[in-house]
């Protein structure tokens, strides 16, 4: 039996998931506005609208902490895509902390390369709530230096291990590039995937060429942990909490 997701996102996005959801098995896409969908993917704008069957919530750190609380308070059943937990960069190093490979997270060194114009505290999402997850705990310090083009916050954890990480927003290829390390009491991995990315250096700029199918590793991911999550009636590893506290923490640290 097919699982039934419709997708409400703009064009670009909404192209992306559907090659990923064709991609995987026992899932498909409802264009049939007679079929009643078993779940949906939504931008951030449609969150509060969409509180009928579960739903995917693309992009959230777009969604504003008035409506994350409204949200959690409601008990919708929303999985936050907090997509960079599920690249095919951090996947590799999760799966190596999880397993006891690294020993103690100790350090976590974060460069996001964000495409030009993109908003620094967004980009500063993802690495801030992947911080967050290699430690499991909230960080006791914590500061920032923010520049026009560039973000570089540093946490410290009560383990004694920190996160360093930077953005910036001045890089003109196409899409973002990014680089992971994650230095533990015993071992170390290495999401820096040159295998994968090339990068081109020229006289004034940085262009990054991603390979589509790392792209869409990733969304299969997420896609598939949300899609388990309800046919097998258990919490996501994901919550709406991670993603209010997320945003709490970079009001406290960008702007306070």
């Amino acid at each position: 039996m097919m699982f039934n997701i419709e997708i409400q996102l703009e064009p670009k996005r909404k192209s992306l998931y559907e090659e990923a959801i064709r991609r995987l098995q026992c899932i498909d896409v409802c264009n049939d506005a007679d079929t009643a969908p078993d779940a949906r993917i939504v931008g951030p704008e449609n969150a509060l609208s969409n509180l009928g069957v579960p739903c995917l919530v693309d992009q959230p750190e777009r969604v504003d902490g008035h409506t994350l609380s409204s949200l959690i308070e409601s008990g919708s059943h929303i999985m936050p895509a907090h997509a960079l937990r599920f690249s095919s960069r951090v996947k590799p190093i999760d799966e190596a902390l999880r397993a006891g490979k690294l020993g103690k997270a100790g350090l976590m060194r974060l460069h996001y390369w964000a495409t030009e114009g993109a908003s620094l505290r967004q980009a500063m999402f993802g690495p801030m709530d992947l911080a967050r997850w290699f430690f499991q705990d909230e960080p006791s310090m914590r500061q920032c230096v923010e520049t026009k083009h560039s973000l570089l916050c540093h946490l410290q954890f009560p383990s004694d291990g920190m996160a360093l990480m930077n953005v910036s927003n001045a890089f003109e290829g196409e899409v973002p590039y990014e680089s992971v390390q994650l230095i533990g009491a015993t071992g170390a991995a290495y999401g820096d995937d040159h295998h994968n990315t090339h990068l081109h250096f020229r006289k004034n700029s940085v262009f990054a060429r991603i390979h589509h199918h790392n792209i869409m590793h990733g969304l299969m991911g997420l896609v598939s942990e949300f899609v388990d999550g309800i046919l097998n009636d258990r919490g996501w590893n994901v919550s709406l909490k991670d993603t209010l506290r997320t945003h709490e923490l970079l009001e406290e640290l960008v702007d306070g």
